[in-house]
């Protein structure tokens, strides 16, 4: 990831579980991400670049919850926005069998160090890929209500952009 194309994104979401004890992560994150793609592709569009978006991944108990939810998010909204951009629900794969998938296994590999265990080792080599623009890092974010000072990455680019 961090030697491929310059237009290569990536994107991810560390929820943190005790801050929505009555929600799924797995659920919260799918909605962040879905949300901060379709933003990418809104940016393309306005450069005159008009590419949809597609996602793919690994195969899961989530697949039909993550389906539907895909599909309210076009007709629906996310509690941000309609998605517009994303071609169709997203598609399972085997990630043996794919290595876009695989790589995406270590993009969450890397976040989930960083904010499991505070190994930073790995996500410092693929920081730079996340979708960003300017100094407001979007293809990574860190959803949790406990830590309103948090100084990962995500949080912080937020931070250094609010005008007071």
């Amino acid at each position: 990831m961090a030697n491929s194309f310059g237009t290569a994104k990536a994107f991810a979401c560390a929820v943190h579980k005790a801050s929505y004890p009555t929600r799924d992560p797995m659920e919260i994150a799918f909605e962040d991400l879905c949300s901060r793609f379709d933003k990418l592709l809104w940016r393309l569009r306005d450069t005159g670049d008009n590419q949809r978006g597609m996602i793919v991944l690994d195969e899961s108990t989530y697949e039909t919850t993550l389906q539907k939810l895909a599909r309210d998010f076009r007709t629906l909204g996310t509690q941000w926005n309609v998605i517009r951009n994303i071609v169709d629900v997203p598609f399972f794969v085997d990630s043996q069998a794919s290595r876009c998938v695989q790589v995406a296994d270590h993009v969450a590999y890397s976040v989930f160090r960083r904010y499991q265990a505070g190994d930073t080792s790995y996500l410092d080599i693929i920081m730079s890929r996340f979708d960003s623009d300017g100094r407001v890092i979007h293809g990574l974010s860190h959803k949790q209500t406990s830590n309103l000072n948090c100084m990962c990455s995500a949080c912080v680019s937020r931070r250094s952009n609010v005008i007071p």
